[in-house]
């Protein structure tokens, strides 16, 4: 059965509720299937990671994944003449993390492979921050995601997602344009206070996916293929500690956020909570697909969205 109060758009965005992006994504909140849709975007992102690299650590935790969505933003506003060169100084100024975080985790994405330093031609004692394939993948992983939801609920007249991920240029540009409009005016992500406080521990946010989706296959009577949220089943998925997670899911119950009894059954989770999490959900389909329409129809292959 769906969450009662999932054609509603949360309270958190009032404001901003005649904006095309909130348009879009009250008229997905408000499709039949879209816990079916949502329920398959909490597998994909509770998948074990594909790299032996400890993915998991660098990229499910808000401070490093803002690193490199503002990486990847500043390389595709250069590569199209917009913005300064992207330096590890020029990154410092816009990332949320610390500038000393910020130089370590630009020295471990270059040794995992993710990012490359390049001398700029004019000033050979600058470096220009490039990410590689691999790093813009990662990153897109959830908005390629939430871009497929927002296909099976309106369809389109061409394959967006395969449009979108058919190259590394492609996905920064779209993923660039994305970190654009978050700079401009964040409606996204910090009005959804709940949200924002489980991304910022580590693994937070597919934990919650773990569970938001658990809570969805349970209402549609399914099972598919999350991870169990015993701690043990949750720390092996996840790449960290059972003192990690048990330490998150004590935090979430004293939160009111949801509650996990002994054996991984989910025994409370707040309607308010799944609503919240719903309109984001939304929101992030919505601005994906309007991104990707503009994207594709700058490539020449404008889409025509379809009910």
């Amino acid at each position: 059965m769906p969450s009662p109060v999932r054609k509603l758009l949360h309270p958190a965005i009032h404001k901003h509720t005649a904006h095309p992006t909130w348009m879009l994504a009250k008229r997905l909140l408000g499709r039949p299937d879209f816990p079916d849709a949502l329920l398959e975007y909490c597998v994909a992102m509770t998948q074990p990671p594909g790299a032996s690299w400890p993915t998991s650590k660098v990229f499910a935790q808000k401070l490093r994944y803002l690193t490199c969505y503002f990486l990847i933003g500043s390389y595709a506003r250069w590569q199209r003449g917009d913005g300064e060169p992207p330096t590890l100084a020029a990154l410092q100024r816009a990332a949320v993390a610390s500038p000393r975080q910020v130089a370590g985790f630009i020295k471990d994405l270059r040794h995992g492979g993710y990012l490359i330093a390049e001398q700029q031609e004019s000033d050979r004692r600058r470096y220009l921050l490039r990410p590689t394939a691999a790093l813009i993948h990662e990153v897109a992983r959830s908005p390629l995601a939430f871009l497929a939801a927002s296909e099976r609920l309106e369809r389109s007249s061409r394959p967006l997602v395969e449009i979108i991920s058919s190259s590394p240029e492609q996905m920064c540009d779209w993923l660039g344009r994305s970190v654009d409009s978050y700079q401009e005016d964040d409606s996204l992500f910090a009005p959804f206070r709940a949200i924002v406080q489980i991304t910022e521990r580590e693994c937070g946010y597919p934990l919650m996916a773990a569970v938001v989706g658990a809570h969805h296959a349970t209402q549609l009577g399914t099972e598919v293929g999350l991870p169990s949220l015993t701690y043990r089943g949750l720390a092996e998925r996840f790449q960290v500690s059972r003192q990690h997670i048990g330490n998150m899911l004590t935090e979430a119950e004293r939160q009111g956020w949801f509650s996990i009894a002994p054996g991984g059954y989910l025994r409370e989770i707040p309607a308010d909570f799944i609503a919240e999490f719903e309109t984001w959900a939304a929101g992030q389909m919505a601005h994906y697909r309007l991104l990707a329409d503009l994207v594709s129809s700058r490539a020449g292959t404008a889409p025509e969205t379809t009910a």
